[in-house]
């Protein structure tokens, strides 16, 4: 049986022990607002992986599945009439669409850069799952969040940028792709007053 050598052991404790678990922003939303909208009422579902998402690299880790799901449900609210975030999988019938988002890959990485900066990356992958008022699923697309952040600032905050970049592209693109893909009524918002 292995047994580590105490100096090891007490090592990897305090690796483990060590570990600071940052936040992120939970109100992210799309950076533009759409100029039409579709008419339909939709339903949004996290996955839970994608509610239970988190990454680590050094001695942080980020917790973002709830920050990315509300981002992923402001996307769908900058895209449709209304939109109500399910616990579940709702019935047949209640939502004119059902709009899904699910987790395919999350990273993040921590650098020495050049003249003593730090770089700190993070990448992102979310699937995009549509189902119609039957919830037959009619279409899936991924989109990705990709951020690389450098400077001599605090650790802590580079690694908080990077996450909350990453996910601000993803609830930009996650608005463009859901807009594209309006296939029945609109309607026009209007315009802010200046």
């Amino acid at each position: 049986m292995f047994r580590p050598a105490p100096c090891l052991a007490l090592a990897i404790l305090l690796l483990t022990a060590c570990v600071e678990t940052l936040d992120v922003s939970h109100s992210i939303a799309p950076s533009r607002p759409a100029s039409e909208k579709s008419a339909e009422r939709v339903g949004v579902l996290c996955s839970e992986d994608l509610l239970a998402g988190s990454v680590q690299a050094a001695i942080f880790k980020v917790e973002f599945g709830e920050p990315l799901c509300a981002a992923s449900v402001r996307s769908v609210e900058a895209s449709f009439r209304a939109a109500e975030r399910s616990p579940a999988m709702p019935f047949v019938g209640q939502y004119g669409r059902v709009i899904g988002f699910d987790l395919q890959s999350s990273a993040l990485t921590i650098e020495h850069g050049e003249a003593g900066a730090i770089r700190a990356t993070c990448a992102l992958t979310v699937t995009v799952q549509r189902y119609g008022k039957d919830l037959r699923r009619v279409g899936a697309r991924a989109v990705s969040g990709y951020a690389q952040v450098e400077h001599k600032g605090e650790p802590e905050a580079l690694v908080r940028e990077a996450v909350e970049a990453a996910i601000q592209q993803i609830a930009d693109d996650a608005q463009t792709l859901l807009l594209a893909g309006i296939d029945g009524p609109r309607q026009r918002e209007a315009a802010p007053e200046p």
